[in-house]
């Protein structure tokens, strides 16, 4: 039986061929609201209402000044999606902003210097978020024109703006004991233990009523009697508030409810086989009102001497979305490379310039060298997409991957297909595929003109031995990062 014993990663960078070019967007106030409400005072801190948030776009071109790089900006706009509708002075953002507050209804203001200004864009906005909004990211695009080579560069820099809940009204989990793993010494695994409360106003620990949910694998696999080897390395407990959690082998596989379940065990106990490197856990705590709260957690192993490695044929650059590379997986014991990798397994999994992960491109799913043409598609969780060329017979639970004209990618899980058409629908087969990371469809051009993929199936990869995975321009729309799990024989 194969023993997962490290991880590793590589970031693949798709370049063009123009000048480097740096792109970010700078805060007048920071990034973060607090919205504090006890009793019936709310208040924000900072008031983004009483001073305008402001941000400005920062372009800096290499071998041009900021001035010089700003003159060679056309297509400035901000937006709150990538290739998304301008804002204006002129918006209204219900959505995220509190008009009740800001007794507003444009919060915004918009500035962008004519073509040729060396005067940077900004974007400000008077008014506080709404607490029920815990982040939105606003986005500033441009097309740069170099003045010696005439090529056109598309510049997009981001910033994510935030709100943090604090008062006599929060409600939030904290967790408690060790989540550092030491190498057990003798045969014995080492365990650790981690308890989980939900903290209510004036800081009282709710312990009545409760239901808790555990989950392994960055938090998508609830830890259950369907995890494989769940009985040597995870059990469930109490533990009473205020009081340090323990653990040892004994508590293995007790009390691990079925999947789907859940139960009224507030700790969870861990062993060294359950993590390898890093591990990210999370809790979701369910109240007798039936409202679940939510936290993740991470956890650290340092009994693994294995250290996983990716070599890149090709470097950490694809030209232009053209070409590929090889990744070989090299696996180190402390100092040394471990010649001989029979019997190893590698898992591979994808996650795309965003951080979400996504899905490896099969080939043999859609052959046609960078994707199918999409020519229609529908709307919603249930979307329909059209396509051009030879059709291929999706089956459900397969995943496609959908790219808008302006390269923003999209995956999504197959519900059917018909000749040259794929449905969707909200995934089931692949649970840590969600319409959060990548929204359905929500207007009938939304892809037209785009490409559509197949993917692998569950959309990661796994090979043997030494043997390489091949990634090329199909998967890296700008950055992607490639993660390697090893397995021991």
């Amino acid at each position: 039986m194969a023993t997962l014993v490290s991880t590793g990663q590589i970031t693949i960078v798709d370049n063009n061929d123009a000048r480097t070019l740096t792109a970010f967007l700078t805060s007048s106030q920071g990034t973060q609201q607090v919205y504090s409400k006890d009793e019936s005072s709310v208040a924000y801190t900072p008031s983004w209402f009483s001073t305008a948030l402001t941000l400005t776009a920062k372009v800096y071109v290499g071998g041009l000044s900021e001035a010089q790089s700003w003159a060679g900006l056309t297509n400035k706009k901000f937006a709150l999606t990538q290739g998304g509708a301008a804002l204006t002075s002129a918006s209204t953002s219900t959505s995220f902003v509190n008009n009740a507050d800001a007794a507003v209804s444009t919060p915004f203001t918009v500035t962008h210097a004519a073509d040729g200004s060396s005067s940077p864009s900004t974007f400000a906005i008077a008014g506080n978020l709404k607490d029920s909004v815990a982040s939105f990211v606003v986005f500033f695009e441009a097309d740069f024109t170099d003045p010696i080579t005439g090529l056109v560069t598309h510049v997009v820099a981001q910033i994510t703006l935030n709100t943090v809940k604090t008062g006599s009204n929060a409600v939030f989990i904290t967790t408690r004991g060790s989540n550092v793993i030491q190498g057990a010494t003798g045969t014995v695994k080492n365990v650790i233990a981690i308890a989980a409360d939900l903290v209510r106003a004036g800081g009282v620990i709710d312990t009545s009523g409760l239901t808790y949910k555990w989950y392994q694998a960055g938090g998508s696999t609830q830890i259950s009697t369907s995890v494989s080897g769940y009985a040597t390395k995870y059990g469930l407990k109490t533990t009473t508030s205020g009081t340090s959690p323990s653990g040892g082998n004994s508590d293995l596989g007790t009390n691990v409810p079925a999947s789907g379940s859940g139960n009224a065990y507030n700790t969870l106990v861990i062993s060294e086989d359950a993590v390898v490197d890093i591990g990210i856990f999370k809790v979701d705590i369910t109240d007798s009102d039936g409202k679940t709260y939510s936290q993740y957690f991470t956890v650290f192993d340092s009994s693994d001497p294995y250290d996983v490695r990716i070599n890149s044929s090709a470097g950490d650059k694809l030209q232009n979305g053209i070409g590929s590379t090889n990744l070989t997986p090299q696996v180190f014991y402390g100092a040394n490379q471990v010649a001989d990798l029979t019997g190893w397994s590698f898992n591979w999994y994808f996650y795309d310039r965003n951080g979400k992960r996504g899905a490896f491109v099969d080939t043999a799913k859609i052959s046609a060298a960078g994707g199918a043409n999409i020519t229609a598609n529908t709307t919603g969780a249930s979307a329909q997409f059209t396509y051009d060329g030879t059709s291929y017979a999706f089956t459900a639970g397969m995943i496609i991957k959908c790219v808008k004209p302006n390269g923003q990618a999209s995956f999504y899980e197959v519900a059917s297909a018909g000749t040259n058409t794929v449905t969707i629908r909200t995934p089931s087969t692949n649970t840590w595929l969600t319409f959060t990371d990548f929204p359905a469809p929500s207007a009938s051009t939304d892809f037209v003109d785009g490409k559509i993929f197949g993917c692998t199936t569950g959309g990661s990869r796994t090979s043997s031995g030494a043997a390489a995975i091949t990634v090329t321009g199909d998967e890296i729309d700008v950055k992607g990062s490639i993660y390697c799990e090893a397995n021991r024989p």
